[in-house]
């Protein structure tokens, strides 16, 4: 089972690919997959609320959130206004976790399958047992 802490700071790792989720430096605005490299654009502060998740940037405190509906292939931004996700244990393997859209099956997806590509962009999908939708989170 996977702890994850109020207010704590993490880096969200694809299980897949070893990238990780990051505010692209190009826009800060979309939302990729990129090699670790400790940028605070690539640290998350986890915070608990009422049924759910807020999950901001360190660097800019913009929140993890869509681009539009929660449908196949929406793309996942950096938003001003927080975003509600649900985060659970993968029951493939309890070391990962899921982040999905509440009420939804879609989860958070590292495109083409979990391409290990610098700048591959994290979108929602319908959930599948693909890797590429589950995550490890590393406390910063």
């Amino acid at each position: 089972m996977v702890n994850i802490e109020n207010g704590a700071r993490y880096v969200i790792v694809n299980a897949k690919s070893g990238t990780v989720v990051d505010l692209s430096g190009a826009d800060n605005r979309s939302i990729i997959g990129y090699g670790p490299n400790g940028g605070e654009n690539q640290q998350w502060e986890m915070e608990r609320v009422d049924g759910g998740w807020h999950i901001k940037n360190v660097k800019t405190g913009l929140y993890l959130s869509l681009e539009g509906q929660a449908l196949d292939n929406t793309g996942v931004i950096g938003y001003s206004q927080p975003f509600l996700w649900h985060i659970w244990d993968d029951e493939k393997d309890s070391s990962t976790i899921r982040i999905c859209v509440p009420g939804t099956q879609q989860n958070l997806d590292l495109s083409d399958f979990g391409s290990p590509a610098p700048g591959t962009p994290i979108k929602i999908w319908g959930r599948w047992d693909g890797e590429n939708q589950t995550w490890r989170v590393e406390r910063v």
